[in-house]
């Protein structure tokens, strides 16, 4: 059996949940020892990733510097602490394994060799220059879409000559709240994506996340199909009336079509496809957010959409479904008047639709109350 540790992850007031990493016993079994006795103790508990750099690593493990009140961030010399789990403040580097991909987690030395202590670093991208220099000791098996979303988060500097350089700002500090070992079966939450397979959905929140044997992004058909298999995993999941879950796999769905339609011009076919599948996706979006009361957010959905009616055609029943839920936005913000509109004119496409005049039939009431309201409060003025 495996060795597996877990890092419960807060960006902020935002909880981003729960990163398990797989230990590599047999290339570096001291570093591995040393990282799971300090989560078995708890001591990363409160401390904080203090070096965030995007398109490259994320270091955290200091633990000599809590972070406990907000006023005192970032404490002095942050990042330059940390103990090993050993009776010796340090412990040798273990091996040379190649930094080639992202994912791993790597002992982060002091700069020195033999000089590990509680500090790792998990890389984001290949970075071959730091093959040689750091214990390469495991890798992230759940919880990537986390180390994504913790890559952006905003810091006081990107200028190496700032001493708080990579540091994130304090309305974002990256907070390890808690820590310990984890075992197969073991709780596992994750509030930035929807880790539920139903559907056939096996793959990795960001595209160039997948194992090349798993997806090859460079061939159109199989990426069109994973965002494919992605929409209709989110499908599943609004008929069972998972919103939250169904929203997040949608757009990954819609990450998948903006990372990876083909050009138009070398390959007409499956950018069309590609923009297809698009449209589906804004409309069930839209749809979503209207039903989780989210109103402007069906807004932005349906003006996305009706901005793609000149690279590809709306149907009928796509315009006319636009118009319907912009109604209905509008009607939940109280607008009447403009939800009126925009209901006239799905009525206008699609005139035998009996929701569309069921809801344009209330929204007129709603107006002309609304009218007589005014009429009877300005008439005070001239009684």
């Amino acid at each position: 059996m495996g060795l597996f540790a877990y890092l419960d992850i807060r960006v902020g007031n935002k909880d981003l949940g729960r990163v398990v990493a797989e230990l590599s016993t047999d290339l570096a079994p001291k570093s591995c020892k040393n990282f799971l006795d300090l989560c078995r103790s708890k001591s990363y508990n409160n401390t904080c990733f203090h070096r965030v750099i995007r398109n490259f690593m994320i270091q955290a493990g200091d633990t000599d510097h809590k972070i406990i009140d907000i006023k005192n961030y970032p404490p002095p010399d942050l990042g330059k602490g940390g103990k090993s789990s050993f009776l010796s403040e340090y412990f040798e580097d273990e091996n040379k394994v190649a930094i080639d991909k992202a994912f791993l987690l790597c002992m982060a030395n002091q700069g020195t060799k033999d000089t590990n202590g509680s500090q790792f670093f998990i890389s984001t991208t290949p970075s071959p220059h730091l093959s040689g220099k750091h214990s390469v000791f495991g890798k992230i098996i759940h919880g990537k879409s986390i180390i994504r979303e913790l890559e952006k988060t905003p810091v006081i500097s990107s200028k190496n000559s700032d001493p708080q350089a990579w540091i994130p700002a304090a309305d974002n500090i990256a907070l390890i709240y808690d820590c310990g070992e984890w075992k197969e079966g073991d709780y596992l939450f994750c509030y930035n994506a929807c880790t539920d397979r139903i559907g056939g959905d096996i793959y990795e929140e960001y595209p160039d996340d997948n194992d090349e044997n798993e997806l090859d992004l460079e061939d159109p058909k199989k990426t069109l199909q994973a965002a494919t298999t992605i929409k209709e995993s989110a499908t599943l999941l609004f008929k069972a009336s998972r919103l939250d879950d169904s929203r997040l796999k949608y757009k990954k769905a819609l990450r998948y079509c903006n990372e990876l339609i083909p050009d138009q011009d070398s390959n007409p076919e499956y950018y069309k496809k590609f923009l297809d599948l698009k449209k589906t996706l804004y409309l069930n979006l839209a749809l979503i957010e209207l039903n989780l009361k989210n109103y402007q957010g069906t807004i932005d959905y349906c003006g996305y959409l009706l901005e793609m009616d000149s690279d590809v055609t709306l149907t009928r029943t796509q315009t006319s479904k636009t118009l319907y839920r912009l109604g209905k936005a509008y009607h939940g913000l109280k607008n009447f008047e403009v939800s009126l509109e925009f209901l006239q004119k799905a009525s206008l496409i699609n005139p035998d639709d009996q929701t569309v005049k069921s809801e344009m039939a209330s929204v007129k009431k709603l107006v002309e109350d609304q009218k007589q309201t005014e009429r009877q409060r300005f008439a005070k003025f001239f009684s």
